[in-house]
């Protein structure tokens, strides 16, 4: 059954898209890693050679500024998947941040978890192949070795993150280039043109950040987030800090990933899937909680 919801899910998202194919015990003080200065796009490193930039609060419009229709036409499709990205409604971080400055890496991975799952080798390549749960365990074990707390963060921190002022579509503009990120260039989204279709994950950092200086906040690999799905939730969502529903049977996914359509990289889209899948482009990205 569990499989049978997950195929119907991915084929949802996934159709005419891809080609051919949280309480840790702290350490002593003199073990703990610094944290690094509150200052907006300024990296530090943790142990385990990790760069995390400061994310400072603030306010932004979260969800699809142009509507169900407009997205089609401009993916040159009629897919009604899109009614979960509204309304659009305002959204406020009250406390910023530290966010990874990348997805995390499967050098990264293998340092904390002792193993790699990851189906595209590459040390500097994103770890995919990783479950929510695999996720979770992950910040927990991090956050035991260095006396902080890491986790997922929530849909709402990411999309203030990924958007880093901007209110287009994408931080890149109107639309999106190869060039610019790591998808499926068989496809283009708007008046953008056609690329190159990888069809695998490449090193993170291979294109220019975002604003917060943040990389491939679009594309490579779906990034899970903290929270649960639920239909209609953009309806009650609270303005300030929202956490998602206090339960569900999806876990939130960003950020589109190598293997999909442009216009699921757009930093309103969202996708979700049960905690206990793994896939070969999914992985995650931390924060670091103050």
């Amino acid at each position: 059954m569990k499989y049978t919801v997950y195929f119907i899910a991915m084929l949802l998202l996934l159709s005419g898209c891809r080609g051919d194919s949280p309480n840790a015990q702290p350490t002593p003080d003199s073990q703990k890693a610094p944290i690094g200065d509150t200052v907006p796009g300024k990296p530090f490193t943790n142990s385990i050679g990790m760069k995390l930039v400061y994310i400072p609060p603030g306010e932004f419009m979260m969800g699809s500024r142009d509507t169900v229709e407009e997205v089609a036409r401009k993916s040159g499709g009629k897919n009604t998947y899109f009614t979960h990205e509204h309304p659009q409604h305002r959204g406020k971080i009250i406390t910023g941040f530290f966010m990874g400055s990348t997805e995390v890496t499967q050098g990264q991975y293998r340092e904390i978890m002792g193993q790699n799952p990851s189906h595209f080798k590459g040390e500097d390549n994103p770890v995919e192949t990783v479950s929510w749960n695999d996720a979770v365990r992950f910040c927990k074990k991090l956050s035991e070795k260095e006396g902080k707390t890491y986790r997922l963060p929530t849909e709402a921190e990411w999309e203030y993150a990924c958007r880093a002022g901007t209110t287009t579509p994408f931080y890149t503009g109107e639309t999106i280039s190869t060039n610019q990120a790591n998808y499926n260039g068989d496809f283009a989204y708007g008046n953008g043109t056609k690329g190159v279709y990888r069809k695998r994950t490449i090193a993170v950092g291979s294109f220019p950040p975002n604003n917060f200086g943040l990389y491939d906040m679009q594309g490579n690999v779906w990034e899970w987030c903290q929270d649960w799905y639920g239909k209609g939730y953009y309806e009650t969502s609270p303005t300030t800090d929202p956490q998602g529903p206090s339960a569900g049977v999806y876990r939130l996914l960003r950020g589109g990933s190598w293997s999909i359509c442009p216009w699921n990289c757009r930093s309103a889209s969202r996708y979700w899937n049960v905690p206990f899948t793994r896939n070969d482009s999914f992985g995650f990205r931390l924060l670091l909680d103050l």
